[in-house]
């Protein structure tokens, strides 16, 4: 096996070059030039709708990590959202991006964070998930349940003042 080679259930493979050490959901971000992310709302895994069938925009936000074999690659990575029947919703995204920068000594790493707004319509209530892909390889996947949102209940009797 070779240094990029782990076990798992007894099966040896080779590893992918990169890591994804976060993803979430979040109303809106952004990554600006410095390659830090900046987030609003994040971290929620409900999403309800004032009424269904109805369109959401929401940002899913992502951390990878690479190590010194992987600078100036270009990495690719796919983002799909899938219903609970693992049915697309909306056309897969694909993210490219390189981890490029000055020669790593071994042990060091380049974080990369990625942004992807998506604005799909969601059909009926339910368990989506975004998942993230490399090549064949399913990197994680984050669940968002989608929900209508009730009417309060009608108010009866004396109100008070």
């Amino acid at each position: 096996m070779g240094p990029h080679s782990h076990c798992v259930n007894g099966l040896a493979y080779d590893a992918l070059p990169m890591e994804l050490s976060f993803a979430f959901f979040a109303d809106s971000a952004v990554v600006p030039p410095d390659g830090k992310f900046y987030a609003l709302g994040g971290g929620f895994s409900t999403l309800a709708l004032p009424q269904l069938p109805g369109r959401a925009g929401f940002a899913v936000v992502a951390g990878f990590r690479f190590g010194p074999n992987d600078v100036g690659q270009t990495q690719q990575v796919e983002l799909r959202l899938v219903d609970s029947e693992r049915k697309l919703v909306i056309p897969a995204a694909s993210l490219q991006f390189q981890s490029s920068g000055a020669r790593l000594e071994p042990g060091q790493e380049v974080s990369i964070s990625t942004v992807t707004v998506l604005q799909p319509m969601f059909g009926e209530p339910g368990t989506y998930t975004a998942e993230f892909w490399a090549g064949s390889v399913r990197l994680t996947g984050i669940n968002l349940h989608v929900v209508e949102r009730q009417p309060p209940p009608a108010v009866t009797g004396p109100r008070p003042n």
